[in-house]
């Protein structure tokens, strides 16, 4: 527990996360990331979907030409469910 609490901060820089990560790993944590549709169309890296988590910090991203997040929106076609 002492190694955990004296690392623990670390464990919530990104940066140093990814850094840390092998090539496979980057790539497992990109797809999680991006529910596998992260995808690079002129000039730029483009998204539907990321997980809430990192979805703060898009407009920055956006304005700095980083990434574009078009939010997917989620239809409700489902009959919703009903207790009798």
């Amino acid at each position: 527990f002492k190694i955990l609490e004296k690392n623990l901060n670390q464990l919530t820089d990104m940066k140093f996360v990814y850094s840390k990560a092998n090539t496979l790993q980057k790539r497992e944590f990109v797809n999680i990331v991006f529910d596998s549709n992260l995808y690079y169309e002129n000039g730029i890296y483009r998204t539907p979907t990321m997980m809430d988590l990192f979805s703060n910090n898009h407009l920055k991203m956006k304005e700095e030409n980083l990434l574009i997040y078009t939010k997917k929106e989620i239809l409700n076609d489902r009959i919703p469910f009903s207790g009798e």
